[in-house]
């Protein structure tokens, strides 16, 4: 049985991102992807702060917090996928500037479809990784599901508002038995855990948020959907490259799949926390 489970988790995660990346499309327009482009230092800011200082935040991690080569690997494979697709619902519940968080997402994504083959083998330390191998599970698995997204959504609108609703609760419902899978495989690595791994990945959030909204702007609604952004990664892009280009490190992918967990909490963390915070500003 566990062999099984272990044969079929890649294939899971691969089905979760065709699903993800699919539902994403439907939801997009080329329109989107032009929008944030208008403010061009914000976008260049976001740009070099989620695409370039959270890799080198999480490399820094690393360096500094000792800990299993594989582990460090996850964080900073999980650092380098940018582009949450779950962002802009998290930045909505606490106000901030959605519409730019959802045209950032589209951009993100796709620098980190350029990037990522070209940085993995040179960010991720002990990394031997077949860059031709990234470019094509990139490509057909994210790429090409976003782009059949975005025609039907183009040339058929009224089909993909209906049908979207159905794609993105198939995709949650394949993320849950993923993710139920990897924590039944791994369950001894997750219990035994080490604490400084856990503490990179908390100072990892931490940073990565900070750094964002520091970026943001003086506009509070441009901060705040930054460090959302900024902080959340692209759980189901590094799941895949972790279960299918790390297979033979299985604690590459427990890392990644705790991060992709946390990052979920951690934003809801932050919606509780800006809602309690406007309900103060209100009473007082």
């Amino acid at each position: 049985m566990d062999e099984f489970l272990t044969q079929s988790a890649p294939l899971i995660i691969a089905i979760f991102l065709v699903t993800a990346m699919f539902s994403l499309g439907l939801d997009m327009t080329i329109k989107q992807f032009i929008e944030p482009l208008r403010n061009r230092r914000l976008v260049i800011k976001s740009l070099l702060t989620s695409a370039v200082m959270v890799p080198l935040i999480a490399i820094i991690l690393t360096s500094l917090i000792p800990m299993e080569q594989a582990l460090a690997m996850g964080l900073v494979l999980y650092a380098l996928t940018a582009g949450s697709e779950a962002g802009p619902k998290f930045v909505q519940l606490i106000n901030g500037n959605s519409h730019f968080a959802f045209g950032l997402l589209a951009v993100l994504l796709v620098v980190t479809l350029i990037l990522l083959p070209l940085l993995i083998n040179v960010a991720i330390p002990g990394a031997e990784v077949s860059i031709s191998e990234v470019v094509v599970k990139m490509l057909l698995l994210v790429a090409l599901p976003i782009g059949l997204g975005m025609l039907i959504n183009v040339r058929h609108p009224d089909l993909a508002t209906r049908i979207n609703p159905a794609v993105h609760r198939l995709s949650m419902i394949i993320l849950a038995l993923a993710f139920i899978i990897i924590m039944y495989l791994n369950i001894e690595a997750i219990v035994s855990l080490p604490s400084t791994a856990l503490l990179a990945g908390l100072l990892l959030f931490a940073l990565s948020y900070g750094a964002g909204y520091a970026a943001g702007g003086p506009a509070v609604e441009n901060r705040k959907a930054l460090a959302i952004m900024t902080s959340a990664r692209n759980g189901s892009i590094s799941m895949l490259l972790a279960g299918q280009v790390f297979a033979d490190e299985p604690k590459v992918l427990v890392m990644v799949t705790l991060m992709a967990a946390a990052s979920v909490v951690g934003a809801v963390l932050v919606v509780m926390v800006d809602r309690l915070l406007n309900r103060f500003s209100t009473d007082g």
